[in-house]
This record gives structure tokens, C-alpha cells and sequence, in this order.
């Protein structure tokens, strides 16, 4: 009889989702037993109580009741209770009392479950395997923390994504002109830094009006769920640092610009990453600075990695430029004047580095200049000259900047104008210039009655059915009272989307508009609800008004005009003849040429002719003048702009021959399918109902045979999801369920973390044996537990090792591969079952013994190899950045110690991979 102790841990053998038991108290007879995670206890005969006793080995992961992950070193015996000695994943010595387990902890056995005759069905055992192959495959993959996103495969932003997110701490600008997806790119860095565990804790810092934006985009395109922090949410959390409840923060620089508390807090909150948008607006000179980039500086002081974006990297004046940089690198950037000498120093550089690339000869000043810079490039091919300047010189490691110009794939844009009669009510109203060019706001409710405009957007939807069109106006009263007119003027039923709707409701919105058949042919957006959308499967707009800032004219243009559009698109018009809106028209049109082509230049022209267009549009300035003066301004502008193109940071921003394999390696692993094949198996196997959805998608829902009462990541009303990523993209309410998608990853996790499929028993038929045989499959998983910083995984990732034994303890693993056996599952006739494992429990034995001895040599080896792969890959990087911090001042001192200690500490987590056995299955030939 088994002796029960009290303050013992037990588990129970027929129900493993009580959780870890815990010895209350015995009388002789009975001994009881609480589970703390489900709250029961239950009495038990001490003779035959089907329980096992916890007894931790060397080498297993536990948690304890704070959640803290540790590694079991040994164990010493007082009156039959166990106190552990472990270590954290900081290498700390910890003593764990049994009774201090994690009470939800499960512990996966299979020799002990085989061996009593505990099996499972056989599809789990190969999902096992399965999920842990899959798992060896991501940690090697270049596209790693890339194949999740719901973005389109554009190779200059998959580029930053992986070269930011592979250096240590990134810190750097991204600075690509409108359109090329900034917040794609520091969504894919963060998506991959999360994935690979160099992030945990990050704050993203934006204007107000571009939270949801921000919001949205985390959680629809990465699966990401940012907390999004206002003053309310903020003063609703009384205890502690109210920053340091979420993992992931989304708050504006208004909120802790202007609550001191806030700001103290969210410099105490100790981030691993943090992202400002919109960081042209910080304010820096050489004499002052604004309270927001003091802010922003002083949160950088504390933070390991920043990412700052802008579209204006140096439209708004170079000692802004500066001061951005500044506060990425403020040891390299600490001189203003400095700075204006090295980049005047800098610029032959980059002009040698275009006539390169342009393929131009060389002068002999120009191969001087060469020699001086690289020493010497005999033998050398211009691809090779062109990647040393790149990696040498410049602002390239802590700046990236994509033009239009150097990215193809933008569609073109087509105007297409439509003048109207002001109506009377119209031209009585008296306001300010920005109302004139919104008169429906001043004139109340009634005037889509008088307005021409209602009467043209039905007769234009006629002319242009069934394509689809998405009209863009100031405010959303505007959109609410437009649609109720189009509905009962011409029974046209409208999607809207504006700021006053919930996320779902704009999701469901875009999802109607979206829709091939039965969907809306018109979706009516509001100024600010239009934000963080893309409508780029439509082609037709309409700017029912114009606003008075050329940058919001570019956004609203920009919900069509994104990379990747496939076809021209129309932007449609409506003004009024002789009033303020044609004159802001002609200005746009004119002036800056703003509707056709993007125009860099277009804020820095409002800034200087602002005053004089105000001006106009209330009729005291001469338009005809206003737009000469414009477009010269314009033309000079830009034509600076272009003249300071810096070829060498373009290249370093972009480079087609790398971007496009990356490219490549999603696109093969999109187009294989066995995250599909995987993930129903898993469905069908745990009891999720699901079947063929609209348009190609997958509906699954909760079923009611299902193993646990939920499933990770599945609601209760269902989900509608999407293996293919073109499908996902043009239908924003299907998620795309991908190897990293958050479902996906934790039904792996949950089965590697349960008992399923970790004991089988099959019969199966093969020729290769001519008796009855009894073989041993078994699964060993090399582990080593690190800090998720050092990315481990990299070099040693969790590892399969597989084992095919027969009773001589020969291997067959090499020469019947897992994925070719199939067999009867004895799940159904348990009673077999345990007779045929019961008769050979000796020779099991044995077996498994063996089974352990092969697999220790094999992580010895593998230990080895890991090590010396660190210690080649990171000496090169090392090397590498040594060398360039001689020659390029924007390499960090801090990134080459951090790469220093990294590896230090790598080789030794490396030397303690421990080795577990995961699943076992025995195969019976008949």
C-alpha cells in the first residue's frame, strides 16, 4: 500500500484536469485529497486509490505558484515530503517545497502511462510528432514571425522587418514616404520580436487621432491585442503602476504629455520596446526642445529598443532630423554641427554610390575615392563595392527611407472632376473658409434636399454598378445624413463607417462592403473613420469634400492607393463653380498636382502659401496668382527633395535580390497547406465542428463533444477563417489561420503540454518483418531553457529526437520514417490493449533503458553542434560590427556588448540542454 503524507503532491491517473493534488489528511484507510485548481477533494481508499505520486527528476520544467518557470536539479527526501532544487531562467539557485507547485500544473509521464496501459488514440500521438517537427522547422526559417501577418508579400517591407528585428535592441527610423506601409513594417518587427521572445514588454506612443487607427491594425493584420490606455482607463487603475498591468500599451503622447503621472508611470513601467508614431512632431532645436520629445527622449533613456516613424525624415528642417536621431543614438548624435559636417562629408559618398549602381564608368578620382574608403577593391564586383559603402557609411543601420521613386508597383491616378451649381441656400451662408468648404454643416439637417451633389453620387453609382466605390467626407453627421437620403431618394443601401461605430461594427461594415455578392456597392466614411483601412480592392473614389490639409488629402487618397493595387484609380470630384471648393480644388489639382501624383513637398508649400490660400478661399486673394506661386513653389521644392536622393540608403532600405527569396520562402510555405491539414486533424481529433464557409472559407465552432470546455482562440459564436492569404486580405472578417496565427500556436502548445499522444499501441503490417515483432517508437525533446532574449531556439531549438526500437534494441527510425506507418489503434478493446502491454513489461523495460541511452548520445552531439554554431555565427556578427564601428560611428558600443555578453551567456544555457522523453508507442507486426 502506498504511504500518503500530508503535504504530498498526487495526480490522478483517471482524471488528469483535476490538476495537482495535495495530501489533506489520511485516517488508516482513507486518505484525502484537494485539488486546488478545480476547488474539489475527493476521498480516496488508500489500498487501490488510482493516483501516482509526484516525484520530480533532474532536468524537468515546472512552474511554482507565482508562475515562475524553473529547472529541477535534484531533490532531497524530509518525512516523505520533497524539497526541490531548481534554477530560473537567470540561472538563480531557487528551493521549491513540493507543497509550492503550480496547482495546474500536468506532468507528462509516458513511461509510466504506457507501461499501466494508459493510450491513447494514435491520431494524437502523430500530431505529437507533428507539432514538434513543425516547431524545429520555424525556428530555422528566414520568414520566422513573418508568415503570420495578414499583409500582402511586399518585399521592401518583409526586408526591414527582418533586418530590425534580428539586430540586438533595434533602434532605428523608419521613414518610407506615405503609402509604403510604415506601420506594416513596425507591426511585422513587433510580431517577430514577440514571436522570438526579444520583446514582451512594449509601448506604442501615437497621436490621438491615430489610436484605433493603431489599434486596429495590431489586432486585425498581426493578431496582436494592445491595451489602449486613456485618461479614463488610466485613473480607473488605483493600485500600483497602472502601466505595469498590460504587456502591450497603445496610450497617445497627449495623455502623458499633459498628466504628469502618467508620464512618471510609464517611465517606471520598464519596456523591452517602444514604437512613436508620427515623431516628426517632436519638437527640437539647439536652443529648446518641446515637453513631448523630452518625453519621448527620457522614456529612449530607458528603454532597449525604439522604433520612430515619420514620413518626413527631413521636409520639416534638419536639426528636427537631428533630434530624432538623437534620441535614438545620442553618444553618436551629440553635435548638431557635427552632424551638418560629416553629411556634407558624406554626400560624395552618395553620389559615387548612384553613378554604381546607375552602372556609370568610374573617373580616376572616383576609384581614388574608393581606395580611400574601402582600401583595396581589386577583384572586387561593384554589387560587393556597393554592400561594403552600404554597411560602412552613412546613416543606413539607424535610418530606413523608401521612396515612390525607387518602388515599383503603385498604380496611377486618374481625375476625374465633376463642377456643380452652387445652390441659393448655399451661397447665402456667411462662415469661415473651413465651413465654406463643408456648407452642408452649416445649413442643418434639410440640406441634401438642395445640395447637387446627393443627385450626382446616385446618377454616378448607376453609371459605375456594380463596381465598387468608397466615398470619403469630413465629418460623420455627414455620412448618416447621406446615406438616409440615398436610401430614400433612390432605395440605395449604403455601409458606413465613421468614429461613433464600435470595431466590430466598422469590421462588420467593411466585411458588407467587401462582399463580391450581397455586399454594399457604396461604403460612406467619415474623415477620421476612414483611417487605418484599406479599401485597395475598390478603384473608385470619391472625396465628396476636400480638406484643407494636402497630408489628409494624400491619407484619404491612400485607403486605394497602396502598393500592390491592381488598377488605375478614379477619383471623383464634385465641386462647386466659383466657390471656395473649386478654389481649393484648382490649388490641389493646379497647384501642387496633389490628386494624380504624390506630392513630398505639398506640407512645406501650405506652410508658406497657408495665409494666402485662406485667404483666397474667403475670394481676398487672386487665385490665378496663388496657384502660379504654388506651382513653382512645388516644382523647386521637390526638385531639392530629389536632388538629395540618397541612392545608398535606398539599397540599404531595399535589396530585391534578398527581399524577393524572402518572399519566396512565405509564399512556398503559404502555398503547402499543411498548417490546413494540421489544424482540422486537430479540430476533428479535440471535437471542433467546422465546415466549408463563403467564398472558399472555413466556419468553426465549439462542438459538444469536445475534450475541454474551450478550445484557444475559438468564440463561442464561431469563427470564420481562411487558410489563403489573398482571401484574408479582401475580407477583413476571416482570420488567417496560419503555422504563427494565436490559435494555431496554442493548440500546439496546449497538446505538448497535456498527456495526449504521449502512449499508443497499434498493430500494423509490414513486410520488412517476418514474424510478429514488437517495436518501440519513442520521441525525445532536447530542451534548453534560456531567457526568451537570447533566442536559444536559434541555434537549439526544442528538438525531436525520434527512436525505432525492436526488441534487440536495433534503430529502425532512419529506415521507416513516422509519416509512413499506419496501424489499428487498440483504443477500442482496452482490455487487449493492456494484456498485450502487461506480457511484456520486462522486455518494455528494457527497451525504454535502451531508448534512453541512444537518445543521451545523440543530444550530447547535438549539444555540441549547437554550441559551435553560436560561437561561428555570433564571433561574425561580432567581427563584423567591430570592424564597422571603426569606420561607421552609427554601429552602438551598446549593441556590441550586448552581442558580447549574449554569447557568453549562450554557451553556458547551451551546456545545460537537458534531454525528456515525450511519447512513447508500441507497434506490434502482424
Amino acid at each position: 500500500m502506498q504511504e500518503f503524507v500530508p503535504g504530498q503532491r498526487w495526480l490522478s491517473e483517471t482524471q488528469a484536469e483535476l490538476g495537482l493534488g495535495i495530501v489533506m489528511s489520511t485516517d488508516g484507510r482513507c486518505v484525502q485529497i484537494a485539488f486546488p485548481a478545480t476547488g474539489e477533494t475527493r476521498l480516496y481508499a488508500m489500498r487501490d486509490a488510482p493516483l501516482v505520486r509526484v516525484e520530480l527528476a533532474p532536468g524537468e520544467r515546472v512552474r511554482d505558484h507565482r508562475g515562475r518557470r524553473l529547472l529541477v536539479t535534484g531533490a532531497q527526501d524530509d518525512g516523505g515530503l520533497l524539497t526541490y532544487a531548481c534554477e530560473d531562467l537567470d540561472g538563480r539557485r531557487v528551493t521549491l517545497p513540493e507543497a509550492e507547485l503550480d496547482d495546474r500544473m500536468r506532468f507528462n509521464r509516458p513511461q509510466q502511462r504506457l507501461l499501466s496501459g494508459r493510450i491513447d488514440r494514435d491520431h494524437w500521438f502523430s500530431l505529437r510528432y507533428r507539432t514538434w517537427m513543425q516547431g524545429m522547422r520555424e525556428a530555422s526559417s528566414p520568414a520566422l514571425g513573418l508568415v503570420g501577418a495578414r499583409v500582402a508579400l511586399i518585399p521592401h517591407q518583409l526586408h526591414i522587418a527582418a533586418e530590425v528585428a534580428g539586430r540586438e535592441a533595434p533602434r532605428v527610423l523608419l521613414a518610407d514616404e506615405v503609402g509604403l506601409g510604415k506601420t506594416i513594417e513596425a507591426g511585422l518587427i513587433l510580431h517577430r520580436m514577440l514571436l522570438t521572445g526579444q520583446a514582451r514588454r512594449v509601448l506604442i506612443v501615437t497621436p490621438e487621432p491615430l489610436l484605433h487607427q493603431w489599434l486596429v491594425e495590431m489586432r486585425r493584420r498581426f493578431n496582436l491585442r494592445f491595451a489602449l490606455y486613456d485618461r479614463e482607463r488610466f485613473d480607473a487603475i488605483s493600485d500600483g503602476n497602472p502601466f505595469q498591468d498590460e504587456q502591450q500599451v497603445l496610450c497617445s503622447l497627449d495623455l502623458i504629455a499633459a498628466t504628469p503621472d502618467a508620464a512618471r508611470a510609464a517611465l517606471e513601467a520598464q519596456w523591452d520596446l517602444m514604437v512613436v508614431d508620427e515623431a516628426h512632431h517632436l519638437a527640437w532645436s539647439e536652443t529648446e526642445s518641446s515637453l513631448e520629445y523630452d518625453l519621448i527622449e527620457a522614456l529612449a533613456q530607458e528603454t532597449p529598443g525604439v522604433l520612430l516613424l515619420t514620413a518626413t525624415p527631413e521636409q520639416l528642417g534638419r536639426a528636427g532630423h537631428f533630434g530624432r536621431l538623437r534620441i535614438l543614438d545620442p553618444d553618436r548624435f551629440h553635435d548638431y554641427q557635427a552632424f551638418l559636417e560629416e553629411e556634407a562629408h558624406y554626400a560624395p559618398i552618395a553620389d559615387l554610390a548612384a553613378r554604381l549602381l546607375d552602372g556609370e564608368s568610374l573617373s580616376d578620382a572616383d576609384q581614388a575615392l574608393l581606395e580611400s574608403l574601402l582600401g583595396d577593391i581589386q577583384g572586387q564586383g561593384r554589387e560587393e563595392i556597393i554592400a561594403h559603402l552600404l554597411d560602412r557609411h552613412g546613416t543606413g543601420r539607424v535610418l530606413f527611407r523608401n521612396t515612390r521613386a525607387s518602388i515599383p508597383g503603385f498604380p496611377e491616378r486618374q481625375l476625374i472632376p465633376h463642377p456643380l451649381t452652387e445652390p441659393q441656400a448655399y451661397q447665402a451662408l456667411s462662415a469661415e473658409s473651413s465651413q465654406r468648404l463643408t456648407p452642408e454643416r452649416c445649413l442643418g439637417g434639410d440640406w441634401a434636399d438642395v445640395d447637387p451633389r446627393v443627385d450626382w453620387l446616385i446618377q454616378l453609382l448607376k453609371e459605375l454598378r456594380p463596381a465598387k466605390v468608397l466615398l470619403i467626407c469630413a465629418h460623420a453627421k455627414t455620412v448618416l445624413e447621406l446615406r438616409e437620403a440615398l436610401l430614400c431618394r433612390a432605395g440605395i443601401y449604403a455601409a458606413v463607417f465613421h468614429e461613433g461605430m464600435e470595431i466590430v461594427e466598422r469590421d462588420r461594415a467593411a466585411a458588407y462592403f467587401a462582399a463580391v455578392e450581397d455586399g454594399s456597392q457604396l461604403l460612406l466614411c467619415s474623415e477620421i473613420g476612414s483611417e487605418g483601412r484599406n479599401f485597395q480592392f475598390a478603384h473608385h473614389l470619391v472625396l465628396f469634400d476636400l480638406p484643407l490639409d494636402p497630408d489628409l488629402l494624400e491619407q484619404r487618397i491612400g485607403r486605394l492607393d497602396r502598393i500592390g493595387q491592381t488598377q488605375t484609380i478614379r477619383i471623383h470630384v464634385p465641386y462647386f463653380s466659383g466657390a471656395a471648393s473649386e478654389t481649393l480644388f484648382r490649388w490641389y489639382a493646379e497647384g501642387l498636382d496633389a490628386f494624380e501624383h504624390s506630392c513630398p513637398a505639398a506640407s512645406a508649400v501650405l506652410a508658406e502659401l497657408g495665409p494666402v490660400l485662406l485667404s483666397a478661399l474667403d475670394g481676398g486673394a487672386e487665385i490665378e496668382s496663388l496657384i502660379a506661386d504654388t506651382g513653382a513653389l512645388t516644382e523647386r521644392l521637390n526638385r531639392e527633395l530629389a536632388a538629395g536622393r540618397d541612392r545608398l540608403l535606398e539599397i540599404h532600405s531595399h535589396r530585391a535580390k534578398a527581399d524577393l527569396a524572402l518572399v519566396d520562402s512565405i509564399e512556398e510555405i503559404d502555398a503547402g497547406r499543411e498548417v490546413a491539414d494540421y489544424l482540422t486533424r486537430f479540430w476533428d481529433a479535440f471535437g471542433v465542428e467546422h465546415e466549408p464557409g463563403p467564398g472558399g472559407s472555413i466556419v468553426a465552432r465549439p462542438g459538444n463533444q469536445m475534450l475541454q470546455e474551450h478550445f484557444p482562440r475559438l468564440p463561442e459564436d464561431g469563427l470564420t477563417a481562411t487558410f489563403e492569404r489573398a482571401s484574408a486580405l479582401a475580407h477583413e472578417d476571416r482570420d488567417l489561420l496560419t503555422w504563427e496565427h494565436p490559435m494555431v500556436r496554442e493548440a500546439m502548445e496546449l497538446l505538448t503540454a497535456s498527456d495526449l499522444g504521449t502512449s499508443g499501441l497499434i498493430l500494423i503490417k509490414d513486410g520488412r518483418f517476418k514474424r510478429a515483432t514488437l517495436l518501440l517508437e519513442l520521441l525525445y525533446v532536447a530542451e534548453c531553457p534560456a531567457p526568451p532574449e537570447l533566442q536559444v531556439g536559434r541555434f537549439l531549438p526544442p528538438t525531436l529526437v525520434r527512436l525505432l526500437l525492436d526488441g534487440e534494441g536495433k534503430d529502425y527510425a532512419e529506415e521507416i520514417p513516422h509519416e509512413v506507418i499506419r496501424g489499428d489503434c487498440l483504443t477500442r478493446n482496452f482490455k487487449l490493449a493492456r494484456q498485450v502491454i502487461k506480457s511484456q513489461i520486462p522486455r518494455l523495460t528494457e527497451m525504454l533503458a535502451r531508448g534512453d541511452g541512444l537518445a543521451r548520445d545523440r543530444v550530447e552531439q547535438l549539444q555540441r553542434d549547437a554550441t559551435e554554431r553560436m560561437q561561428a555565427v555570433l564571433a561574425e556578427e561580432l567581427e563584423r560590427l567591430v570592424a564597422l564601428a571603426k569606420v561607421n560611428p552609427n554601429v552602438r558600443r551598446d549593441e556590441i556588448e550586448r552581442l558580447t555578453d549574449r554569447r557568453t551567456r549562450l554557451e553556458a544555457y547551451l551546456a545545460k540542454t537537458h534531454l525528456r522523453i515525450d511519447a512513447a508507442r508500441v507497434m506490434v507486426t502482424t
